[in-house]
């Protein structure tokens, strides 16, 4: 009996860790359609824009890998998954290139105006 409790606890267990893991952090897109939007999209890239002012936040979303430029001038309060935080200062002419980026924000000054060019074939690209 306790060896068929045993077997069920971890049954159990077993299925609630695989659902959390099954749980990715959503898309920015789909999670903060008020800031992001898709401006092209084809089956190379997904090119997005992202426009914030006054304080803005966004919640906990990912981005596969892809090159940033911003055309506005902001600083960007980051909240990464464990909870450190980085403070961003965007220019006009800032390019970035970021990997798997999972984060949220808030708009600390200025106003966010960023392009986001997410590059396809790079999503099945190992990570280094």
């Amino acid at each position: 009996m306790r060896r068929l409790i045993g077997l069920l606890l971890a049954f159990i267990l077993g299925v609630g860790l695989t659902a959390a893991r099954a749980q990715k952090v959503k898309d920015a897109v789909a999670v903060d359609p008020d800031v992001h939007n898709v401006v092209l999209e084809n089956e190379h890239v997904r090119v997005f824009e992202a426009r914030a002012g006054g304080g803005a936040k966004s919640p906990m979303h990912s981005h596969p890998p892809f090159v940033l430029a911003s055309l506005g001038s902001a600083r960007v309060k980051l909240t990464l998954p464990d909870g450190s935080k980085q403070i961003l200062d965007l220019r006009p002419g800032t390019v970035l290139w970021l990997e798997n980026a999972e984060h949220s924000w808030e708009l600390l000054a200025g106003n966010l105006h960023v392009i986001g060019v997410e590059v396809k074939s790079a999503q099945a690209a190992p990570t280094k």
